[in-house]
């Protein structure tokens, strides 16, 4: 969309739309803001508060506001500014991706990475990739504290990729707007949640170790304690592995870390010193998998003969490992193909809105390769 023009001053000192917008406009199709008042039955105090995004100590719920904006679209009224355009009419605003500060620079985490591509390849419109802070409390900051697409008003589709932020959610939502969060779950009216079905990813790992004949199977997870909703999944999904061939899990064979190359490197000599070390390994990220594969090279143990080895995400590098790397694959392009859809059904479902919260779970697959196979035993 092109740049949007100068927000009206307070009814005071704003050109009066009922006499600037004669009747023959084509822009306006004659409607005056007297009409919008009277067909709305609120004032016209009420529809510059709203057509301006300016609060001029009138109050006005959301309720109000969804049926004078009906009223508008149902008259055809298309007001001035485009910022009261994309408010009015959603549909019509353009696509922001909107990336958590810590995810630096570029998103470091290729899952996220893969996120962001599939997004991109579905957007037909313009795009904006801004920041917000994943702490900030949206809902009390100044307007000029808001991430600069929200403040420019053009933008009406939004996909948080990252830790998610309740506050923003809610503001977008409120404003109309349709919200997606990718890998992350907020239960909010009017936003979805897309991910993916981490508790299948770990179970599908467990199940085929079990099968392949490993009995003492060490797990990487995340770190300990941790409440972030895949962690907690993924965990849920061992323990589903577990139960269903009625085996305990030994505690001594999970081991808590960050996920990270380095944790996975340090945690193989943890596992492979103990008397009766685990003929398998199963790692929550690709990259602790990884950390696991190079440290087993250095110290002489063969993959996957000494060793099975999975991964979980399907990153570009799994593939290029040696041995190349069985993992779980996680649809990340998936995820942000289906943020845009859902993004662009909420702002055109606005009779509904803001809706249910909903969520996506999108389906995983083991993708077998170089690094997994039977015990010596079994073999």
């Amino acid at each position: 969309m092109s740049p949007p023009s100068a927000a009206p001053g307070a009814p005071g000192n704003a050109p009066d739309e009922s006499k600037t917008a004669p009747r023959g406009n084509d822009h306006h199709k004659g409607i005056t803001m007297a009409d919008i008042a009277k067909a709305a039955g609120v004032s016209q105090g009420a529809i510059s508060s709203l057509l301006n995004d300016r609060d001029y100590g009138i109050r006005v719920s959301e309720k109000t506001r969804d049926r004078v904006f009906k009223v508008c679209r149902d008259m055809g009224y298309i007001p001035n500014d485009l910022r009261a355009v994309v408010r009015m009419y959603p549909e019509l605003g353009d696509f922001c991706v909107l990336l958590s500060s810590e995810l630096e620079d570029l998103p470091s985490d290729p899952f996220q990475a893969r996120v962001i591509s599939g997004a991109m390849a579905a957007i037909a419109e313009s795009v904006t990739i801004a920041r917000y802070q994943p702490v900030v409390d949206y809902a009390a900051v100044e307007p000029e504290q808001l991430p600069q697409p929200v403040r420019s008003g053009t933008t009406s589709k939004f996909l948080l990729v990252g830790e998610p932020n309740a506050s923003l959610c809610q503001l977008l939502v409120a404003r109309g707007f349709g919200v997606a969060l990718a890998g992350h779950e907020v239960a909010i009216a009017g936003v979805t949640s897309i991910l993916p079905d981490f508790a299948s990813a770990s179970q599908a790992a467990i199940d085929y170790l079990f099968k392949l004949g490993h009995k003492r199977i060490a797990v990487l997870s995340g770190p300990f304690g941790a409440t972030d909703y895949h962690i907690i999944e993924l965990n849920r999904g061992v323990r589903a592995g577990y139960d269903k061939v009625n085996v305990p899990i030994e505690a001594q064979n999970i081991i808590y870390g960050d996920l990270t190359m380095e944790s996975g490197y340090k945690a193989l000599d943890v596992l492979m010193d103990r008397p009766n070390p685990p003929t398998a390994i199963f790692c929550f990220h690709d990259a602790a998998a990884a950390g696991v594969l190079a440290r087993s090279q250095a110290r002489g143990i063969k993959v996957p003969e000494d060793l099975s080895v999975i991964g979980c995400s399907d990153d570009a590098l799994s593939a290029h490992l040696q041995p190349t790397l069985s993992t779980v694959h996680l649809p990340a392009e998936a995820i942000g193909m289906t943020g845009v859809a859902e993004t662009d059904r909420r702002v055109r479902e606005r009779e509904a809105f803001p809706g249910e919260a909903k969520k996506v779970l999108l389906p995983v697959k083991l993708v077998e390769r170089a690094s997994s196979g039977p015990p010596k035993a079994a073999a």
